[in-house]
C-alpha cells in the first residue's frame, strides 16, 4: 500500500493532475533496484519507475534522459514522456506484451539479434561511454571491499582489457540486455530500461543475454553472427560476461551491507559470492585461449 500512494502520489506530480486522476494497477515483477508500476492517467496506459534506496548511485538520469533522446528515432523501445533527472522517477507510454524471461525465448533469438544490430550498426553516437575499469572503481568505493580473489581476477581482466580489448571498435550498446528487459508486443521486440546505455564493445551485450544461464549468449551469438562463432568470438563474450559477475560481485556486497538481504528475502551475500566464483571460472575457461585466432 506504502508504494501505491507513493506512486499515485509522484505520478500526479509529473502529470500535474488531482491524485485520483492516477490508477495505479499492477506492480511489475523484477527490479531489485527500481519500482516500476502500470499506472493509468485520465484514460491514458503508462509505467511509472520509482528508484529504490541508493539506485541513484549505479545511474546518471541525466546521460539516461539523453541516450532515450538519441536513440528515438531508432523506435526500439516505449516513448519515455517524463523523467526526472534529479530522482530518477520515468513515465513512459504502456505497451501490451510478454517480457521474454517468461517464455521460451528461443522462438524470439532472431528478434532479439536484429534488435541489437540495429542499435549497434545505427552509427548513432551514445551520451557516454560505459566506463568499464571506472564503473568497477567507483562500485568498489562504495562497498571498501576487495577480497585477495577479486583484486587478482580484477587485474588479470584489466590486463587482458589493456591489451586485446580497449582499441577495439566501440559502438552505441544497450549494456543490460538480459531477458527481462526485452518485451514481446505485437508489433515488434521492445528493447527496455535503459539507465546504462553508453559505448561499449557489441559483445557486452551478447554477454549481457545470458545473465540467467550463460549458454543463452552463446547462442543468441551465432545467430548474431549468421554463422558458428570462432573460439576467439566464444572467448570475447565469455571475456565481457567475467566482468558483468566483477560488477555485480560489487553490487550485492552493497546491497547487503545496506541491510536490502533482509528487507527484500534475498541474500546478496550468498549472490555475491556466486559471481566471484563465476568471474573466477569464466577467466580460467579462456585462460591461455584469448590470444588464439581462428
Amino acid at each position: 500500500m506504502e508504494h501505491i500512494e507513493l506512486i499515485q502520489k509522484q505520478a500526479a506530480k509529473a502529470f500535474q493532475v488531482p491524485e485520483n486522476d492516477v490508477i495505479v494497477k499492477e506492480r511489475f515483477l523484477g527490479g531489485m533496484s527500481n519500482i516500476t508500476y502500470h499506472i493509468s492517467v485520465r484514460g491514458k496506459e503508462y509505467t511509472y519507475r520509482i528508484i529504490g534506496r541508493e539506485g541513484k548511485q549505479f545511474v546518471n538520469f541525466e546521460t539516461e534522459k539523453m541516450n532515450l533522446e538519441i536513440i528515438k528515432p531508432l523506435h526500439l523501445c516505449n516513448e519515455t514522456v517524463y523523467l526526472n533527472t534529479m530522482n530518477g522517477e520515468k513515465a513512459s507510454t504502456y505497451i501490451e506484451g510478454t517480457i521474454l524471461s517468461t517464455v521460451d525465448y528461443h522462438p524470439y533469438l532472431k528478434d532479439v539479434s536484429d534488435t541489437l544490430k540495429k542499435l549497434h550498426h545505427s552509427g548513432l553516437h551514445p551520451a557516454s561511454d560505459y566506463g568499464l575499469i571506472e564503473r568497477l572503481d567507483l562500485y568498489e568505493s562504495y562497498t571498501k571491499m576487495r577480497t585477495p580473489m577479486y583484486q587478482d581476477l580484477k587485474s588479470k581482466w584489466i590486463e587482458i582489457y589493456q591489451t586485446e580489448h580497449q582499441h577495439e571498435p566501440k559502438v552505441f550498446c544497450h549494456n543490460d540486455a538480459q531477458r527481462s528487459n526485452f518485451l514481446i508486443a505485437k508489433d515488434q521486440l521492445y528493447l527496455l530500461d535503459w539507465e546504462f546505455a553508453g559505448l561499449n564493445e557489441f559483445y557486452y551485450d551478447i554477454a549481457s543475454f545470458g545473465n540467467i544461464r550463460f549458454e543463452d549468449a552463446l547462442e543468441l551469438l551465432d545467430v548474431y553472427l549468421e554463422r558458428p562463432a570462432t573460439l576467439k568470438e566464444i572467448n570475447s563474450v565469455k571475456f565481457y560476461r567475467m566482468f558483468q559477475a566483477l560488477q555485480w560481485h560489487q553490487v550485492a556486497l552493497r546491497k547487503e551491507m545496506i541491510g536490502l538481504s533482509d528487507e527484500l528475502k534475498i541474500n546478496f551475500k550468498m549472490f555475491a559470492g556466486k559471481y566471484l566464483d563465476l568471474a573466477n571460472r569464466l577467466y580460467h575457461e579462456i585462460k591461455g585461449k584469448l590470444f588464439e585466432c581462428d
